[in-house]
């Protein structure tokens, strides 16, 4: 009997997310596990009309918004499949830009006994600028979780 049963990991267009995706793809395979993957769209961004630059109208960029995560999310799930796996995949929505509270939630209501998230490994004031979602899941554990760094990552997103 495998550790770990079902893997869940959130996917978006980082590199410390694709790293991350490569090794809950592999530990899935190698546990013989059952995989989930998703992608959260941030509602809190959706709802910023762009004042600074023109006017953007909201309900055409939460569309756009909504198009790229499915997008992100099917580049995943065919990652998934290409190396043998049948993934479970959604699109969530994160109200008022709860990406954290999102992340805990669908993992706890899928049942996940391993989320594997990736990591920008961001510090010092780069940090207090962009935060971190990783940071915030990892100070507030309710299952067992893999943080993957991205190398060099901030190297190649600079």
């Amino acid at each position: 009997m495998s550790l770990y049963q079902r893997i869940i990991a959130p996917v978006d267009d980082s590199l410390a997310a694709q790293y991350g995706l490569r090794a809950a793809i592999a530990l899935a395979k190698d546990q013989d596990a059952t995989l989930k993957l998703f992608t959260i769209v941030d509602e809190a961004s959706s709802g910023y009309g762009g004042g600074e630059l023109g006017w953007v109208e909201p309900e055409g960029l939460d569309k756009q918004l909504r198009s790229e995560a499915r997008h992100l999310l099917d580049e995943a799930v065919a990652l998934a499949e290409a190396a043998g796996l049948t993934p479970e995949h959604e699109l969530i929505e994160a109200p008022s830009g709860h990406v954290a509270r999102a992340i805990h939630q669908a993992s706890s209501q899928w049942q996940a006994d391993l989320l594997v998230i990736g990591t920008h490994g961001r510090h010092g004031m780069a940090h207090m600028l962009f935060g971190s979602t990783a940071g915030e899941i990892v100070r507030s554990p309710e299952l067992p979780i893999l943080v993957v760094p991205a190398k060099h990552a901030g190297e190649a997103e600079q």
